[in-house]
C-alpha cells in the first residue's frame, strides 16, 4: 500500500512536470515571454529593468542639456566675436577722430589765410582802381623799350 501510494505521488509530480514543460514548449512558440502564466519574473531582472529606465532618462536629461549648452556657447562665440569687432572699429575710429582733429584745425588755419588773402586781393584792386595811372610816355616805358627792355602790363584780377 506504502508502495502504492509512493508510486501514484511519484506518478502525479513527473506527470505535472511533464504537463508544465509541454505548456512552457507551447507558450515559447506562440507567445513572448510576458504574457506566459509561468512566467516568474527574477526581481532582481526587474530592479535592473527600472534602473536602465532612469539610466536612460538622465542620459536623455544630459543629452539635451549639451546641446541646449552648444548652442548657447555657439551664441555667446558670436556675441564675443562681434564684440571684438565692434570693439576694434571703435578704437580704430577714435584714432582716426584723433588724427582728423589735426587736419580739421589745419584745414580752418587755411581756409582763413585764404579769405585773407582774397580780402587783401579785393582791397588792393580797389586801391589800384582809384589810382590814376601814369602816362606811358611820362612814367619812361619808351626808354624801357628803346632800350630793349620789355614790360608788361599787370593784370587785374576780376572782383568777386
Amino acid at each position: 500500500m506504502k508502495e502504492k501510494e509512493r508510486l501514484i505521488k511519484e506518478l502525479q509530480l513527473i506527470t505535472e512536470e511533464r504537463n508544465d514543460l509541454r505548456d512552457r514548449l507551447r507558450f515559447l512558440t506562440e507567445r513572448s515571454m510576458k504574457n506566459r502564466p509561468h512566467f516568474r519574473p527574477n526581481p532582481y531582472y526587474e530592479d535592473l529593468e527600472r534602473m536602465e529606465e532612469a539610466v536612460m532618462s538622465i542620459l536623455h536629461n544630459l543629452e539635451m542639456e549639451n546641446t541646449e549648452v552648444h548652442e548657447n556657447n555657439h551664441k555667446l562665440k558670436k556675441e564675443i566675436t562681434f564684440s571684438r569687432n565692434l570693439l576694434s572699429q571703435l578704437l580704430m575710429e577714435n584714432t582716426c577722430m584723433k588724427k582728423l582733429v589735426p587736419l580739421k584745425q589745419e584745414s580752418k588755419e587755411v581756409h582763413l589765410d585764404c579769405a585773407l588773402n582774397k580780402k587783401y586781393l579785393v582791397d588792393f584792386n580797389k586801391k589800384d582802381k582809384d589810382q590814376q595811372r601814369p602816362d606811358p610816355a611820362s612814367s619812361g616805358l619808351r626808354k624801357c623799350k628803346r632800350a630793349g627792355i620789355g614790360h608788361t602790363q599787370v593784370r587785374e584780377l576780376p572782383e568777386e
